[in-house]
């Protein structure tokens, strides 16, 4: 919708608040005759393209309290346009009190589309202090004249008046929507030189809004209007030579592009609101998804609001074009690769440099010191559901942040076999390869087929390259997978490094991915090197050396896929 507004600066109104001064406001001195009014429209219609749906709006006074014989002039001064639809409607602006049946037939008759009510607050201590009392009551009664009448209702409302609140606007906007309005306007209260409010900044009576404290109330108070389906249609003052001057305005948030920085505030908000995590660990960037000429307004005024987006979330904020209206947020996660914090520095860096995010656990003193940090013996992923001894509460609380379902579990209380195992078992699609003795009872718990063996260190001893496919140097753990169908390498046991120990297990060495299998050390120190790589090869997966040196059991590098998460902000 594009508005041709027709200033009647300060014509009719029955007060003179004491913030206003139409005339500054509105660039408009004088009462516009009838062919300025018509010379207005006829250059505004040569700008405007002819898919646009056009209104005429007489704004900056009380349209309904000019004189009857002037409201009759001005009317018939614009309704050949509405006739002969070059404009879809008229709007005017006008004072509560200023609103009868008649004077809105006879407005709706004339082209009449919407009436807005300049009602500003409805608090009555910021009323009183403003010199512009009128009540609840009243409103009710003009809204129910106008709608009598089939008009539309707009409303338009003021923040940081004397006395005013973040609170009493909220409850200003959230009373004017059982109203009905169509449309709302959203002004910040400026200082200007010669009025009343002038006066009390000078004595240090009254102090205005911050341009960022205006900035975040409108957009607070635009998003309860729109949430309940009220159009905001104007968001800040008109921009005017009088109003650009310093000398006019001496105090107070006017900004000649603060509509565009609340608007940009507002979709702030809302990427804040659609993240749970301030900083999440694992975060790499947030991607915003929208059309290319809209990047600037999203990025805010002097790009402020895509600064402080990447110094809240310790991230980059990264642009994409899209041709969709709907603005959409990609939050880019890092794999998480849950390792032993004394896992070879080497392969931490590898990992990296892969663009894990590497995730360190904290020591079990329950444990034998040689795999106090071992992930295999603290913690069981089966799917998007991981049960996980009591001292991995952090790493839950980051997976949980991820998407995975985490349930803590029984706390290890002996390090001596096989009270130490609980957790050791190994989820292969829907298969669980475990110890026959006692399990972890989450573990026992869960619904899938659940292969017994004899082997304890069931997780340790399994590469479990894809769902069909495991390497094990257990001959009872392969025989026990083959008879369920699966395939299974034996390979050779020892051959890898586990200080403390001789030998240390394949699964222990490795960590999993979609497309990869990482070793910690290198394949070929085993002398089964080349039947391991052809028989990953066949998975169609790759293989990933994290350190020059022997294979090291380092407790299984568990990676998680973050759920990667989409969201719709807002519609541009």
């Amino acid at each position: 919708m594009k508005i041709i507004p027709i200033f009647i600066s300060h014509a009719g109104c029955p007060y003179r608040c004491i913030y206003c001064d139409q005339h500054k406001i509105s660039g408009a001195r004088k009462m516009p005759t009838t062919s300025e009014i018509r010379s207005i429209i006829e250059q505004r219609l040569k700008t405007i393209s002819k898919n646009e749906k056009i209104e005429i709006a007489f704004f900056g006074g009380t349209f309904t309290l000019l004189p009857e014989k002037l409201q009759k002039k001005y009317l018939d001064a614009v309704f050949p346009y509405v006739k002969k639809k070059k404009v879809h409607g008229l709007r005017m602006s006008t004072h509560p009190e200023a609103v009868d049946v008649e004077s809105m037939k006879r407005f709706k008759e004339k082209g009449g589309r919407l009436v807005e009510l300049g009602i500003q607050s409805l608090d009555k201590t910021v009323l009183k202090n403003i010199r512009r009392e009128t009540g609840f009551d009243l409103i009710n009664k003009a809204t129910a004249c106008i709608k009598k009448a089939g008009l539309k209702l707009g409303v338009q409302i003021m923040l940081g008046l004397p006395g005013d609140s973040l609170k009493k606007s909220k409850d200003t906007a959230r009373k004017l929507i059982t109203l009905d309005p169509e449309t709302a306007r959203i002004y910040p209260a400026v200082v200007l030189k010669g009025t009343e409010l002038a006066g009390h900044f000078g004595k240090r009576k009254y102090k205005p809004l911050s341009l960022n404290e205006a900035i975040d109330q409108a957009a607070e108070i635009s998003d309860i209007f729109e949430r309940s389906g009220v159009k905001v249609i104007r968001i800040g003052l008109h921009p005017s030579e009088d109003l650009s001057s310093k000398k006019v305005v001496l105090g107070g948030p006017y900004h000649s592009a603060f509509g565009e920085m609340v608007r940009s505030r507002q979709i702030r908000n809302k990427i804040i609101k659609g993240f749970n995590e301030r900083r999440l660990q694992n975060r790499s960037y947030l991607e915003i998804h929208a059309p290319e000429n809209m990047f600037n307004f999203i990025s805010g005024h002097k790009g402020s609001e895509r600064k402080f987006l990447e110094k809240r979330f310790g991230v980059p904020i990264v642009y994409k074009k899209s041709k969709s209206k709907a603005l959409r947020v990609v939050d880019v996660r890092k794999h998480i690769a849950v390792v032993d914090p004394r896992m070879p520095a080497a392969a931490k860096n590898r990992l990296r440099k892969l663009n894990y995010y590497v995730a360190e656990v904290d020591l079990n003193r329950k444990f034998q010191k040689s795999v106090s940090g071992h992930v295999d013996m603290m913690l069981f992923r089966c799917g998007d559901k991981v049960i996980y001894e009591p001292g991995l509460e952090n790493i839950a609380i980051l997976l949980r942040n991820n998407g995975y379902d985490c349930v803590k579990g029984e706390r290890v209380l002996s390090s001596s076999y096989p009270k130490n195992i609980i957790y050791n078992a190994c989820c292969i699609g829907k298969s669980i390869i475990r110890y026959k003795g006692k399990i972890e009872r989450h573990i026992r718990d869960v619904n899938s087929r659940h292969i017994l063996v004899n082997q304890g260190y069931s997780k340790c001893s399994i590469l479990p390259v894809d769902k069909r496919r495991i390497i094990t140097s257990d001959r009872g753990i392969k025989e026990a997978w083959e008879k369920n169908r699966g395939k299974a390498l034996l390979i050779r046991p020892g051959n890898i490094k586990l200080p403390g120990h001789k030998t240390g297990f394949i699964g222990g060495a490795t960590g999993v991915d979609d497309k990869s299998v990482l070793f910690v050390g290198r394949v070929d120190t085993h002398p089964d090197a080349q039947a391991i790589k052809e028989f990953i090869k066949k998975s169609g997966k790759g293989i990933i050396e994290l350190y020059n040196g022997p294979l090291y059991d380092v407790g299984t590098i568990y990676i998680f896929k973050p759920l990667t998460l989409h969201f719709n902000v807002v519609e541009m």
